[in-house]
């Protein structure tokens, strides 16, 4: 038993620790996100959707594509409302299996996002052991035995975050991220880009 539990936190520390380390997208700047976003056939008017677009592309400096699927927004419910949504989680291609599940939360109030942040995986982890449907936003559904070995829960934010708590940061800085939202909607206003 005190192997595994040591096994587990050495496992959880390294994880932390490529986390913080890796920083292979941290160049990237508004014009080079632009430039990736605008292809996505994503609706960016929900303030926080840009947030988590941009942490899909930089998580997969840590999951690479060649081993994981990494997706965005999967909701569960209890067959009757929406309960919450997923904003990353990452899924080992050789398991099926759910490797780590991220929070994303890009606001003013570093403390408020990280309070949500923390209540939105409790509620997730509750309602996991109830009857729901979990599924991605094109309706692939998923079943709730893929996320019972999750390896590694983890938050979000923007620059700046890692300092208040948070367990990775983006490059974009929340000024950044507005700009780039804005971009993104213009964009789409103006026929541009692809629409959802």
């Amino acid at each position: 038993m005190k192997i595994l539990i040591k096994s587990t936190l050495f496992c959880a520390l390294l994880l932390t620790s490529q986390l913080q380390a890796k920083t292979p997208v941290a160049s990237k700047g508004v014009e080079e996100y632009f430039n990736v976003l605008a292809r996505d056939k994503v609706d960016f008017e929900p303030q926080g959707m840009v947030c988590e677009r941009v942490a899909v592309r930089e998580v997969e400096s840590i999951y690479p594509s060649a081993n994981y699927d990494i997706i965005n927004s999967i909701r569960y419910d209890d067959k009757k409302t929406t309960i919450g949504e997923l904003d990353v989680v990452v899924i080992d291609k050789n398991t099926n299996q759910v490797e780590a599940v991220a929070e994303v939360k890009c606001w003013k109030s570093f403390n408020g996002a990280l309070k949500k942040a923390k209540e939105q995986r409790m509620r997730f982890l509750t309602y996991l052991n109830r009857s729901i449907i979990i599924e991605d936003k094109d309706g692939k559904r998923y079943s709730k035995d893929q996320f019972k070995r999750i390896q590694k829960f983890f938050t979000i934010s923007q620059a700046g975050g890692m300092n208040q708590g948070f367990d990775f940061e983006l490059s974009l800085n929340f000024k950044e991220l507005m700009e780039l939202r804005g971009r993104l909607l213009d964009c789409k206003a103006q026929g541009r880009c692809p629409q959802r």
